[in-house]
């Protein structure tokens, strides 16, 4: 299992008073929130270290190699139905509004490319109140996209997570070591594509023509004791592991070329692949539920 639960912070703050100029002025009530996630693959914890078999439309035989994600524009919905955004706590994991699932911890097939540090939660504040619903996206929003990696602060600077100025940052990375395969590693790396500047090292002026960003609404749930599953063997339940389209990327990374490998993990994601936009508000995702 590759997850540890932070302890659960969820508590009522009830305002503190300051003086000024002779008056008691009382802060908002706020409630500090985290939402759990579990990565599992055939809805049980996953593991860097298990040999799957059955996984997608060919049944192959696969370990999982690398999962991580980015998660953005978090908001909760109220008993009101009013959507009122999760305003991020700043630490290794999370910045500027954005945060970096990390289920992988660099141990069996992970070991490659992962890292042994992992981040299963995320931490934020709303006003104070009752919450039955989460929606965030999958990636990074187009100001934050296109940073230099080398410099910036974490999460923004993880190896592995970041492609080129010009195309950003992956939002979504799920790798395979495949067992008899045409290629050893299909990998699943989600970003924006048909980003233009002047060079790779360039960060694009203008909107990336295929945004790739998933809206994600799950619940309802309770946010004192529920646990969203990251369901991995999702992604590629109408893929075919032991092939790969000619002359591209092992695979789906996103390029608009590779159709084949592409279209059945965006469709998981409920997003077109030849717009790059959610179908339907992306309803049909895959992806995340809550654990039963």
């Amino acid at each position: 299992m590759l997850r540890g639960y932070l302890p659960l912070v969820s508590a009522l703050a009830l305002g503190s008073v300051a003086a000024g100029c002779g008056d008691d002025i009382a802060e908002p009530a706020t409630r500090d929130i985290a939402l759990f996630f579990e990565a599992t693959v055939d809805a049980a914890p996953a593991s860097c270290s298990t040999l799957y078999a059955g996984l997608g439309g060919s049944a192959a035989e696969a370990q999982l190699a690398d999962a991580r994600l980015f998660v953005s524009q978090i908001e909760v919905r109220a008993s009101s139905g009013e959507w009122v955004s999760l305003d991020l706590d700043s630490s290794e994991w999370q910045h500027d509004g954005v945060a970096l699932l990390d289920f992988e911890d660099a141990t069996g097939a992970c070991a490659d490319s992962g890292t042994s540090e992992t981040n299963t939660a995320i931490t934020g504040v709303a006003p104070a109140g009752e919450y039955d619903m989460v929606r965030f996206r999958v990636g990074v929003p187009f100001a934050l996209n296109h940073l230099d990696s080398a410099t910036a602060p974490a999460p923004f600077n993880v190896p592995g997570m970041f492609w080129t100025w010009q195309g950003g940052y992956k939002f979504l990375r799920v790798d395979w070591l495949v067992t008899g395969g045409a290629v050893p590693r299909w990998n699943i790396h989600i970003g924006s594509t048909g980003c233009e500047s002047s060079a790779p090292t360039e960060a694009p002026a203008d909107l990336c023509a295929r945004p790739n960003l998933t809206t994600i609404e799950v619940g309802p749930l309770d946010l004192d004791t529920d646990i969203i599953a990251v369901e991995l063997a999702s992604l590629v339940a109408a893929s075919d592991l032991v092939s790969n389209a000619t002359d591209t990327p092992p695979g789906c990374m996103s390029s608009p070329g590779e159709p084949q490998d592409c279209d059945p993990v965006f469709t998981a994601l409920g997003l077109s692949f030849d717009a790059g936009e959610c179908v339907d508000g992306c309803a049909s995702q895959a992806l995340f539920a809550v654990k039963p």
